[in-house]
């Protein structure tokens, strides 16, 4: 049977709304009926791809997050960035955009970061006059700087699946991730500036109101600076350090008298639920990837990207083919089904993996946000109760600026290597 009734299978369970792993499951255990593969095989190379020990940062990073989130730190995290620049020409956009670079990135995805975060920033900016579309198209923008900034989810299943070091690619995303910030803050002033209704300036808190918001905020930026500092102090790995983040949460929330034994337990069972989704998918993405490898689709496609023999088209082409597939999927399922595709076109181009990995990334985390799907625009207007087609307009303003900044990101590596080289990672 062709491999191309295997893809259109997938796309049609796709379209379906069957959700993707068991999308890539149902495809790979036909093929395997159609040419008498022996199923032991299935099942080693799905337990294989969710083993390792750097796995285990995943279920900690998740704890961190929404365990914060549940307890109300990230709204200390938000206040702080609004105390900073709420008064300024779209304030309450710009500490959208701050919190989300702050906290963001350690709930596993930026879908999750858009409907968790970002009711509490749309509810903000809505109560101060703001536009709701307008401050809809803002958090699912922001909620993409999170797998980029670290500490990042997307990086450490990038990481394992390449075996480049988790410090590594997490310093590699630190400059993108600032100047993804920096260039929404600049459309977010020039847009607040154009139509003044849709972001009405806010008073300018006192300075120890300032203060004392930002001495509030601090304790929950222990967590993001323990996790880094330790790892580039060298003291543990990434897993280790989300244990040590988990912990100092839990301790943080005994000390401030915000613990119950029923908000960590629902916390535990969101982040297990969260992780077994993750793994299930990476370990039924390896088998699909192994699928097409075998059939000979992944030669195939390195063909096609070779016959266009300019590096240049090249990543343009792999530019234009992560920005489909990021407006119809998830960023992490893009990055399971990606990554060996990727690592082939680099082990042929030449192409430096880190850097490649920090495009792949921002690029999905793009296309979370472009029409027509929009996952992320989709998930934060649900959760905030404004409509898509409100939210739409503003979003697409906000793309521009990312647009250009992946276009720089992909034609200047330096931007993704500068970092880690300086830190002699690389």
């Amino acid at each position: 049977m062709s491999i191309w009734v295997y893809l259109i299978l997938f796309l049609v369970l796709m379209l379906l709304d069957v959700p993707i792993s068991f999308s890539m499951m149902t495809t790979t255990a036909l093929y395997c009926f159609e040419t008498a593969t022996n199923f032991s095989l299935f099942a080693n190379t799905m337990s294989n791809a969710m083993a390792g020990f750097t796995m285990l940062a995943i279920p900690t990073f998740i704890f961190v997050g929404s365990y914060m989130n549940l307890l109300g730190f990230s709204d200390d995290i938000f206040d702080f960035a609004k105390a900073l620049v709420g008064h300024r020409t779209g304030g309450l956009a710009h500490a959208n955009v701050l919190a989300s670079m702050i906290f963001a990135g350690m709930s596993g995805s930026a879908i999750a970061d858009a409907g968790g975060l970002g009711a509490i920033e749309v509810k903000a900016m809505t109560d101060a006059g703001y536009d709701d579309g307008f401050s809809a198209a803002v958090t699912a923008t922001s909620a993409g700087i999170g797998p980029i900034i670290p500490p990042s989810i997307s990086f450490v299943i990038y990481g394992s699946m390449t075996s480049i070091s988790i410090l590594t690619l997490f310093m590699a995303g630190f400059l993108p991730g600032v100047l993804m910030g920096a260039s929404l803050m600049v459309m977010c002033y020039i847009m607040a500036k154009r139509n003044p209704e849709i972001a009405p300036t806010t008073p300018k808190q006192p300075l120890m109101a300032a203060l004392k918001s930002g001495v509030k905020a601090l304790p929950a930026l222990g967590a993001p600076a323990l996790l880094l500092g330790g790892m580039s102090g060298g003291m543990f790995t990434a897993t280790e350090g989300g244990v040590m983040a988990s912990v100092y949460v839990v301790v943080l929330s005994l000390i401030y008298r915000r613990f119950s034994f029923k908000n960590l337990w629902e916390t535990l069972r969101s982040s297990v639920t969260t992780t077994t989704m993750v793994l299930f998918m990476m370990g039924a993405g390896q088998i699909f990837n192994n699928m097409i490898t075998t059939c000979g689709l992944m030669g195939k496609l390195l063909d096609g990207m070779m016959s266009l023999s300019n590096p240049f088209l090249v990543l343009l082409a792999l530019d234009a083919i992560l920005l489909f597939e990021g407006c119809f999927m998830g960023g992490s399922s893009i990055l399971i089904l990606m990554t060996p595709f990727i690592m082939s076109l680099s082990l042929e181009m030449g192409f430096d993996l880190v850097h490649l990995g920090v495009v792949l990334v921002l690029t999905t985390m793009i296309g979370g946000t472009t029409p027509p799907m929009a996952p992320a625009l989709f998930t934060t207007c649900k959760c905030c109760n404004v409509s898509f087609e409100k939210a739409l307009r503003p979003a697409l303003w906000l793309l521009i600026p990312l647009a250009v900044l992946l276009l720089m990101l992909t034609y200047i590596p330096a931007l993704s290597t500068a970092v880690p080289s300086l830190l002699g990672l690389m």
